[in-house]
C-alpha cells in the first residue's frame, strides 16, 4: 500500500487514531467521487479469499492507530480481526439455541435501483463498486433473509459495528428507563458525581441521549484536526495499539470538558455521548456494561456467536463505537425492532413504549442545525425527521437509520418489517452511500 506523504505525515504527526473525519461524517463530496490519489489498495475481495500467515503477521506487528485514521489494507484487516489489535471485553452468547434464520432469496434485490454518491446503478454493481468497498450486506423481511451477499469478507468473521453498536447504548438505556433506574430528565452530574463541573450540571442524560448536549467535543474535522481539542485526545488515547503509550482515559478527558452552547439546540454527534452513557449504565446497574449487554439483549437474542467491545488502553471499552460481531447477528439486532422480534428473541425487548419514544419530536428543530443532520439530509432522497435514542435519522414513516464510520449501517424499517444491515470499509471514510438501504425499502417492501 502506498500512501501520499503529506496525508502519511499529517496522521502521524498528530498521533490520531479514532478518526480524522466526524465519526459518521464523509469527505467532501467532490472529493469522495474521485480516486484517491496515492494509493493502492488491494480489492475486499482479495481478504475475503485469505492472504497468507506472513502478511497477517506483518499487519500484526506494524499496526498502529493511525491506520485507522488512513484505513488502508492493514486497517481493512483490523475491522474483520479486533481482536488481534486489540484488548477487548467479551459479550457473551449464554448457553441457548442458536436462532436459525430461515432464507427465502431473492436475487431480483440486487437489480435494485441504487443513487449515491458514486453513482447511479444496480445494487449488484454497487456491491462491486471499488470506492464503496462493500464487504457483507444482509437483508431481512417479514423475518426471513431475502438477500445475504459477502463480496469482502468471509460470513463467520466478526467485523466491527463502529458507530452502529451505538444502538446497543440506546436500547439499555431505554430499558433501564422503563425500569426507573435511569431517569432521562436528571443530570449527567446525579449519576456521575466525578463530573463536577459546572456546565456539565445542566446536561440532561436525554441531551446525551439524543446528542444535543451543547459540551465542546463535537466530533468535526476542525475538531479532531487540532490536537488540543478535547475530541482529538480521546481518539488517539482511546485507540492506542499496544505498540502506543496511552495518555489520559476517556473518562479523565470527557469529565473536564466545557460547553460551548446551552443543552438542547444543536444536533452535534459525538463518540463522548454515548461513552458517558455507558459510564451511567455501569452506575446504575453496578455491572460492566459488557455483562449488561450480554444479560439484556445478547443473551436473549439467539447470537451466533460472542460479540466483542474494544477496549482503551486504560481498559475502558470503547461503547461510544467499536464494537465486533458477524453480520447475522447484526441482523438479528435489528430485527428486535420489527414485528418479526419473536423470530430470534425469546422475550420482547423492545416494546410499543420505545417507539412512543424514538418518534417523540422533541429535539426535531436541533436536527439540521448541526453537521450531522446536514449529513443525513444528504445522504438520502427524502430528509429525515429528527434524531433520537442514538439513531441518525428518524423518517417521517418511522424508518430509523445508524451509521457507523468507514460505511457501516443498520437500518430498520418497522411498517414493513424490513432491516437492512451492512459492513464495509472506505479509504478515509471519503465515500457514504447509506442512501441505497432506504432504496431497497421504498422499492420492494413499500
Amino acid at each position: 500500500m502506498k500512501l501520499g506523504k503529506s496525508l502519511a505525515l499529517a496522521a502521524i504527526g498528530l498521533g490520531m487514531s479514532f478518526s480524522q473525519l466526524s465519526a459518521n461524517e464523509p469527505a467532501d463530496k467532490k472529493n469522495a467521487t474521485q480516486p484517491v490519489k496515492g494509493t493502492e489498495l488491494a480489492p475486499v475481495s482479495e481478504l475475503k479469499e485469505g492472504i497468507s500467515p506472513e502478511k497477517v503477521m506483518e499487519y500484526r506487528n506494524s499496526f498502529r492507530s493511525r491506520d485507522l485514521v488512513i484505513n488502508g489494507d492493514v486497517g481493512t484487516y483490523s475491522f474483520s480481526n479486533v481482536p488481534e489489535f486489540y484488548q477487548t471485553a467479551t459479550v457473551y452468547r449464554g448457553a441457548g439455541q442458536v436462532s436459525m434464520l430461515e432464507e427465502a432469496l431473492d436475487k431480483n434485490l440486487l437489480n435494485t435501483s441504487t443513487d449515491t454518491e458514486v453513482g447511479k446503478m444496480p445494487l449488484k454493481d454497487l456491491l462491486l463498486n471499488d470506492q464503496a468497498r462493500m464487504q457483507g450486506v444482509l437483508v431481512i423481511h417479514d423475518g426471513k433473509v431475502v438477500l445475504e451477499e459477502y463480496p469482502g469478507m468471509n460470513d463467520l468473521e466478526k467485523h466491527t459495528w463502529w458507530s452502529a453498536s451505538k444502538q446497543l447504548v440506546g436500547v439499555l438505556v431505554y430499558l433501564l428507563e422503563e425500569e426507573g433506574l435511569i431517569d432521562i430528565e436528571k443530570s449527567v452530574n446525579h449519576y456521575l458525581p466525578d463530573f463536577e463541573g459546572e456546565d456539565w450540571k445542566k446536561v440532561k442524560v436525554k441531551h446525551l441521549l439524543h446528542h444535543v448536549s451543547g459540551m465542546d467535543y463535537v466530533e468535526t474535522n476542525e475538531n479532531i484536526m487540532n490536537p488540543t481539542h478535547p475530541i482529538a485526545k480521546a481518539a488517539k488515547y482511546s485507540m492506542a495499539t499496544r505498540h502506543e503509550e496511552g495518555g489520559q482515559s476517556m473518562m479523565e478527558i470527557i469529565k473536564d470538558v466545557k460547553s460551548y452552547m446551552e443543552p438542547g439546540v444543536q444536533f452535534d454527534y459525538s463518540i463522548m455521548n454515548t461513552q458517558t452513557l455507558g459510564y451511567i449504565i455501569e452506575r446504575v446497574t453496578g455491572k460492566k456494561v459488557e455483562d449488561v449487554v450480554s444479560e439484556r439483549i445478547w443473551n436473549t437474542t439467539g447470537m451466533e456467536s460472542e460479540g466483542h467491545y474494544a477496549l482503551t488502553s486504560f481498559g475502558e471499552p470503547v461503547t461510544g463505537g467499536y464494537f465486533a460481531s458477524r453480520l447475522r447477528d447484526l441482523g438479528r439486532f435489528g430485527m428486535l425492532y420489527t414485528d418479526s422480534w419473536n423470530k430470534v428473541a425469546n422475550k420482547q425487548i423492545i416494546a410499543d413504549s420505545y417507539f412512543e419514544k424514538v418518534y417523540d419530536t422533541e429535539f426535531s428543530d436541533a436536527f439540521l442545525k448541526g453537521a450531522q443532520g446536514q449529513t443525513m439530509k444528504k445522504a438520502f432522497d427524502d430528509t429525515p425527521s429528527h434524531a433520537t435514542y442514538q439513531w441518525d435519522a428518524v423518517f417521517e414513516d418511522g424508518d430509523m437509520f445508524k451509521a457507523g464510520r468507514y460505511g457501516q449501517g443498520i437500518y430498520v424499517s418497522p411498517e414493513t418489517n424490513t432491516v437492512v444491515v451492512w459492513f464495509s470499509s472506505t479509504y478515509m471514510n471519503q465515500t457514504y452511500i447509506p442512501g441505497f438501504a432506504r432504496q431497497i425499502i421504498q422499492q420492494n417492501f413499500r
